[in-house]
């Protein structure tokens, strides 16, 4: 039985991936100083625990799909496992904990064995949130557009207080996104289930502040004196960097185009995926990053400000700062999305594309050329050709 167990409530876009990954390098030497962050608990290294926590809830709290069948609940199993046979601190973290209704954390929770329980759960300011979230569901190769997206989460707000909110947000399953986001909400729910003096909470350092801070904040809520104070470094592939603005709206049109084609969802991810990691995150132009459009901003400030008076009231103690959640009037673009930077993504995609396949197709030839009589020739004059220079 773990004598503490640490529950980290990341909802996504929170730096969450970040945090995950520092504790991911940093868990074998953890375990020497008596705390454990699982990442091997189901036959393969995972930097997070989002799979054992759905093999758990998916049944209660996610529609039925695809993505989530064939759940056979040995991930839950192993991470329940690995903190049960641990007597000092463990530590686990997974982005949809904050999305859970009640019931489904309660039974998380239950489901651990453990003496001390302390949640603490990062926040980000709804002005960075929601492109952020937005991009996200693009990556997940969804084809709903960026104006429509937020005017659904607005429908999902309501114009109600948000205490006057939160049953709704607690007991509707389509609520995920305010149940994670409305902040106060989410602290109140979390201090239902493990006491007040249970929960903290850390704010994000506003845009264009030291990368460190974060892990500074972090590090001092979990009390932990095994964690370093410096982080480790982590490849630019591995922090989950976002998309520009530009490419956002293209990878978007890309979902349109293989939804009109009939293609599955897995052909689509797996397209992106290859654009992405051929070079489209590095290149050095990328354009602006994703912001609000101008007109969605008094409404995502009106909505910031009711959820940092809301979590005032539920006392809790915030490492960082609440003012760090104040959407600044920055956070709206001051421009349309300019055509040549669209054309310039689209081509550099398009021309990545080419360049794969035609990799691929000049592999396959060598392959079947090495099979060949005539490869099998030119191979053995190649190699006496090169021996004879030795």
């Amino acid at each position: 039985m773990a004598e503490r167990l640490i529950v980290h409530i990341g909802p996504r876009k929170t730096g969450t991936t970040y945090l995950q990954r520092v504790m991911q390098q940093l868990s074998p030497e953890l375990k020497t100083h008596g705390v454990l962050y699982p990442i091997d608990y189901r036959d393969k290294e995972d930097y997070n625990h989002v799979g054992a926590v759905t093999d758990l809830t998916h049944n209660e709290e996610s529609k039925e799909s695809n993505r989530w069948t064939g759940k056979d609940g040995s991930g839950w199993a192993g991470l329940a496992s690995s903190i049960a046979s641990w007597d000092g601190t463990a530590i686990i973290s997974a982005e949809m904990i904050g999305g859970l209704r009640p019931a489904a954390a309660r039974r998380m929770l239950d489901g651990l064995d453990f003496q001390q329980v302390d949640v603490v759960i990062t926040l980000r300011d709804l002005g960075r949130i929601l492109p952020s979230s937005w991009q996200q569901h693009v990556r997940n190769t969804h084809t709903q557009s960026y104006r429509h997206y937020l005017k659904r989460r607005s429908r999902e707000r309501g114009a109600a207080a948000p205490v006057e909110r939160q049953e709704e947000w607690d007991t509707q399953r389509h609520q995920t996104f305010w149940r994670s986001y409305a902040y106060g909400a989410l602290v109140r729910r979390w201090q239902g289930l493990v006491g007040a003096d249970r929960v903290t909470a850390v704010t994000l350092p506003p845009a264009g502040a030291p990368s460190s801070l974060l892990w500074d904040r972090f590090r001092e809520a979990l009390d932990v004196d095994a964690l370093p104070a410096v982080a480790p470094q982590l490849p630019a592939f591995i922090a989950n960097v976002g998309s520009s603005e530009v490419e956002a709206v293209f990878l978007h049109a890309l979902n349109v185009e293989a939804k009109r084609r009939q293609w599955n969802r897995k052909t689509a991810n797996e397209l992106q995926q290859r654009l992405l990691a051929t070079g489209m995150l590095e290149r050095p132009e990328r354009g602006a990053p994703l912001l609000l459009p101008p007109k969605f901003l008094p409404r995502v400030q009106k909505w910031a400000a009711a959820d940092i008076e809301d979590l005032r009231t539920t006392g809790v103690t915030i490492y960082g700062d609440v003012d760090d959640l104040v959407v600044p009037d920055s956070a709206a673009a001051r421009s349309r999305v300019r055509m040549d930077q669209l054309a310039a993504t689209g081509a550099f995609a398009t021309a990545n594309a080419m360049a794969y396949e035609a990799a691929l197709i000049r592999a396959r030839q060598s392959r079947e050329a090495a099979f060949s009589l005539p490869g099998r020739l030119a191979r053995r004059i190649r190699d006496r050709l090169l021996g004879r220079r030795h």
